[in-house]
């Protein structure tokens, strides 16, 4: 083959690909602008819809107001209503420069805005007379009047749905047009450029075939060589003789590249076993062994020139000539001494961290039931009746044998839980508030119940106790001093979450919950109560709540009467034993 006919082969397979390219583009750029057009209009539509929702909130925001200040008289009610203000008269305008191109829908605003002065009228006239209560002839009026504009704010939504939905079904057919015609184009294309490439490629390949098996060697060995030029690089011939080493390769063995080249691979690359320090395996003779990539045993140290040692990871690869025979061998190696100094200070570290959270989180759990056992030692000092100080003394135990579980269950992680039992939540609340009663007291906070029913759950009652213990304790300190807490238990239908079970509601009266701790909530050791807590009540709480296959929440409260934060714990009505599991291996 001339030069003059391989640079006609080579315009030939430039232009003809490209033109086919640039025919196929422009079908597709016709296609795609179209496309454009339908979804740009499907977005108008969307936009449209979401202006008239808008309107139709505002305006019924409008209408609370009204009928807030028609119930009670009071005109603070009215403030940010928007009545009298022209944020209603925008929306208006915006509406009707989007719809400006269809006659339907102009007409339909212009009947919802007439409607809208009807009702704003009522308004005007019921704020401006003085206050009557329940004038229900005038609620009735405004009433009808509302009902006539979200009458009229329907039609027109209902409207833009219909035109959205047949502009929706046009930009499916387009899309679809589209595909088929992207596909059939590909595939055209494609098989005639292919057709036309083997032909021309055919001829060139039998032209250069020669020349490329010439220079596969030469490649092969680059390509090894400089695939991990970054590190340090040592080439050796099949017989372990240094034949290239990078400047990286020279600094940390210690041998200038024009000293090593000739010598021995083992000279230059002196290696040992970090720990036993014995002479490591002569990488090549373990390439030739296994004739194939290989790394480096770990803890390699590499014995510089110059005295020093470093810890190295490295792989040695083989170089195999045409006929695949051994030709050379291409060791890559780096220093990875200050790595495992940061590993070994970083598994340190996180094993200080560990020990420390494992003790203060035995030091928080235990200090809760030494504190019931100490309330209830106050309170049988000071009871006469037998039954009633005995019945004091049995608690004690099981607050005592509850701190043996909790040290048991902190100190052995992984150890599996007993079988949840039957537990009447409204006993276990009444046992926690009786051990916090003398806190309670001195506090001076008021303790209000709603515990309407029988409550009845599965679960592990030394475990929930320390949950309640820990949300009551925080509601009580954060309302005091005379302050209200209360506590309500409701039953939640399986419908209405995922599955059967009791909420208990904790709300306090305090200062609520702040912005940037509500943030951080549940997290350990983050803490409110500055040197007064530890910040391991509530991580501890949430583990509980979720070991039972719970949820817990706190957020503030939307009561009047207790505006402070209001803690929310859901528990199924029965606990499953793959929750119980699941969440004890989190734990741990």
């Amino acid at each position: 083959m001339t030069f003059q006919q391989f640079q006609q082969i080579l315009r030939q397979a430039f232009f003809v690909p490209l033109l086919t390219l640039l025919a196929l583009a422009g079908l597709l750029l016709w296609q795609v602008s179209s496309a454009q057009d339908a979804q740009r209009w499907l977005d108008h539509s969307d936009r449209v819809s979401a202006e008239i929702a808008e309107l139709e909130r505002n305006i019924v925001d409008q209408q609370t107001a009204l009928r807030g200040y028609e119930l009670t008289g009071d005109r603070t009610l009215l403030n940010g209503s928007g009545l009298g203000s022209g944020s209603i008269r925008g929306q208006f305008d915006l509406l009707q420069g989007l719809v400006s191109d269809n006659p339907q829908q102009i007409g339909n605003l212009v009947n919802i805005k007439d409607r809208y002065q009807l009702w704003l009228g009522f308004a005007n006239d019921t704020i401006g007379k003085p206050f009557v209560v329940a004038d229900k002839s005038a609620a009735y009026r405004g009433t009808d009047l509302m009902n006539a504009v979200r009458a009229a704010i329907k039609a027109m939504g209902n409207a833009e749905d219909g035109l959205r939905a047949e502009r929706l079904q046009k930009a499916i057919n387009m899309e679809r047009q589209e595909i088929i015609l992207i596909i059939a184009g590909t595939l055209a294309a494609g098989f005639a450029l292919s057709f036309f490439s083997l032909m021309r490629l055919r001829q060139v390949s039998n032209a250069h075939q020669r020349s490329l098996r010439e220079i596969e060697e030469g490649r092969e060995w680059l390509r090894t060589t400089l695939r991990s030029i970054g590190d340090a690089v040592i080439v050796c011939s099949a017989e372990s003789a240094v034949q290239f080493m990078n400047p990286v390769a020279e600094e940390l063995t210690g041998w200038p590249r024009s000293e090593a080249e000739g010598k021995p691979l083992q000279q230059v690359f002196h290696i040992i076993h970090e720990q036993t320090r014995e002479e490591a395996e002569n990488p090549v003779e373990k390439v030739r062994r296994l004739n194939k990539v290989i790394g480096l045993a770990n803890h390699t140290a590499l014995l510089s020139r110059t005295g020093a040692e470093y810890i190295i990871d490295d792989s040695a690869a083989p170089i195999f000539d045409k006929s695949g025979v051994l030709v050379g061998i291409v060791l890559v190696f780096r220093d990875v001494t200050e790595q495992r100094r940061s590993e070994a200070a970083l598994i340190a570290s996180e094993k200080l961290a560990v020990a420390g959270r494992l003790a203060a989180s035995i030091a928080h759990e235990i200090h809760n039931p030494l504190d019931s056992v100490a309330n209830l030692h106050y309170l049988i000092s000071r009871e006469e009746n037998p039954e009633r100080r005995g019945e004091y003394l049995n608690m004690a135990e099981q607050e005592l044998k509850r701190t043996l579980q909790i040290s048991r269950t902190m100190l052995n992680l992984y150890r599996e839980p007993n079988d949840p039992v039957k537990i009447d939540l409204n006993d276990l609340l009444e046992g926690v508030l009786l051990l916090l009663q003398r806190r309670i007291q001195i506090e001076g906070v008021n303790i209000q119940r709603e515990f309407e029913g029988t409550f009845i759950i599965e679960g592990f009652p030394a475990e929930l106790r320390q949950v309640f213990t820990n949300l009551i304790t925080n509601a009580v300190d954060a309302a005091r001093p005379n302050g209200n807490v209360l506590i309500r238990l409701t039953d939640i239908p399986a419908e209405e979450f995922r599955g059967a079970g009791v909420a208990v509601e904790i709300i306090d009266s305090g200062p609520g919950i702040t912005e940037q701790a509500s943030q951080k909530l549940f997290q350990p050791f983050f803490t409110t109560k500055g040197e007064q807590g530890t910040g391991l009540g509530l991580w501890v709480t949430m583990g509980i709540v979720q070991k039972h296959g719970g949820t817990i929440r706190l957020q503030n409260s939307n009561d009047p009467a207790f505006p402070g934060a209001c803690a929310r714990v859901f528990l199924p009505a029965h606990t499953l034993a793959t929750s119980l599991s699941r969440t004890t291996a989190h734990m741990g």
